[in-house]
């Protein structure tokens, strides 16, 4: 889940005074000329609001959430944000005296676009039911359903959007990919089994034909993966061996080396298993502006008022010169 920066939560602060400076002026206006009203957003309204935003990214987001700390601050204009890929250059020159006779040369650098998209849903109330609610009493009189319903849209698009990018941006040329569409991936068939009914030597055999795929790209060791949740279930109450059932198949996995953690998320396949490297130079999630709801404008005092929920974030895989890369799919094979 993430947070927001400084200059971020001052943008999302300056925006819901602004909403209830215009609604102010508008009462003003209007007062005893229509029927209508023009209430301002309480305080307590967006508390309620980003705290039932941070209850259900806790649910939905596992693989995001789990990434989420390689987050790089980004600019919203752009619309798309560069890595570099950089060949080896240079020799190690061993000397008596420091003076380098190493040959002089430069690496290649080429650069490597994301575009950066804007993902938004919105709900909203009639003027009559905020009018309603406040004669009753409060804005918490109003159902939160609408507002939940657009949230949790938005946090399963986050959550896909890691796993299977978003085939459907596209700026010169340029996407966004996800774990399972990186096209430098590694991939792999790790076993013609199920998961969810593998054995203990069925599942470590699978591990153990990521890990060794990873390595031939030059990545050892510090691997998380992530599996479908039915099957992280059935690994985490099956027995690794029925003579010693405090051992479960997950505590097996888990202390194979190299391994560092099994996260579960239903948005991953089921019979798949994907692999990443947590690193900066293997990830990072470029990060416009976390999901936040913002109020959009209210021009007359008979308008809705209504509300958008919205995220400018993008998962960025990397890979080197050589297009090697720290992430990788398996699948059951055929």
């Amino acid at each position: 889940m993430l947070q927001f920066n400084k200059e971020q939560e001052s943008a999302v602060l300056a925006e819901r005074m602004a909403f209830n400076a215009v609604q102010k002026r508008m009462a003003a206006n209007s007062q005893g000329v229509m029927t209508g009203n023009a209430f301002t957003l309480p305080r307590y309204l967006w508390e309620s609001y980003d705290a039932q935003a941070v209850e259900i990214q806790r649910d939905v987001l596992a693989v995001f959430s789990d990434l989420s700390g390689l987050r790089k601050d980004v600019p919203i204009g752009p619309y798309v944000h560069y890595f570099q890929t950089i060949s080896d250059s240079g020799e190690v020159n061993m000397s008596i005296d420091g003076r380098s006779r190493a040959k002089t040369d430069r690496p290649v650098i080429d650069y490597e676009g994301t575009p950066l998209p804007i993902y938004d849903t919105t709900f909203g109330f009639g003027w009559r039911q905020v009018e309603a609610a406040r004669n009753g009493g409060a804005w918490n009189m109003l159902d939160t359903a609408a507002q939940n319903n657009a949230v949790r849209k938005i946090a399963e698009k986050m959550e896909d959007l890691v796993i299977n990018g978003d085939s459907g941006v596209s700026v010169g040329g340029d996407t966004v990919y996800g774990l399972r569409t990186a096209p430098n991936r590694v991939t792999d068939n790790f076993g013609n089994f199920d998961l969810a009914t593998a054995t203990g030597a069925e599942w470590v055999s699978a591990i153990k034909t990521v890990l060794l795929a990873m390595q031939t790209k030059n990545f050892f060791g510090n691997v998380t993966l992530y599996l479908n949740y039915g099957d992280w279930f059935a690994a985490s109450v099956g027995d690794y061996v029925t003579a010693a059932p405090q051992n479960t198949i997950l505590n097996r996995l888990l202390a194979i080396p190299g391994l560092v953690s099994i996260v579960p998320s239903s948005k991953v396949p089921v019979n798949e298993i994907l692999a990443i490297v947590k690193r900066r130079d293997v990830f990072e999630l470029n990060v416009g502006m976390p999901m936040v709801t913002r109020p959009l404008v209210r021009h007359n005092v008979t308008d809705e008022y209504e509300f958008e929920v919205m995220t400018a974030v993008a998962p960025v895989f990397k890979f080197d010169a050589n297009l090697q890369a720290g992430y990788g799919q398996f699948s059951k094979g055929v």
